[in-house]
């Protein structure tokens, strides 16, 4: 481990560098919502494409589910974008309501976006953290 000011050396046990005294983290952090650590290396290497092409198209969540029906990553996954899907119906939805429906619809057409593009990226990388929002609710069971 190095220290982030001064790039020293820092024994693994200490919790300041030696040369500065700059505070060093002694363990990674890792998220609230990550769950990268419950899949299969293996599984999340052979389906990370599929899981992140699931949150382009449904039709790709039934092609994910008849080519991968036992892979926990891909259901992980799938889950994250049928949320995702629910979502962006309520936004549709509130559209119905003029005026503050149109801005709120507009504004959560807006987070869909952003959210797919962060469930592609998530899925490519090989990692499972739960979207902003909707991520913690479960549609799709995974384990």
């Amino acid at each position: 481990m190095f220290c982030p000011k001064c790039g020293t050396q820092v024994p693994e046990n200490n919790r300041f560098c030696p040369n500065c005294g700059e505070p060093v983290a002694t363990a990674p952090v890792v998220a609230e919502n990550d769950h990268t650590e419950m899949f299969d290396p293996e599984d999340i290497k052979r389906t990370k494409i599929l899981a992140a092409l699931c949150y382009v198209s449904v039709l790709f969540v039934i092609v994910g589910l008849l080519l991968e029906p036992n892979s926990k990553f891909i259901r992980y996954h799938i889950n994250q974008s049928f949320c995702l899907y629910v979502f962006a119906l309520l936004c549709g939805l509130v559209a119905i309501v003029p005026f503050l429906g149109w801005i709120a619809s507009a504004v959560g057409a807006i987070a869909v976006f952003v959210f797919t593009v962060m469930g592609v990226i998530r899925a490519y990388k090989g990692t499972a953290r739960d979207l902003p929002l909707v991520g913690k609710y479960t549609i799709v069971y995974y384990d």
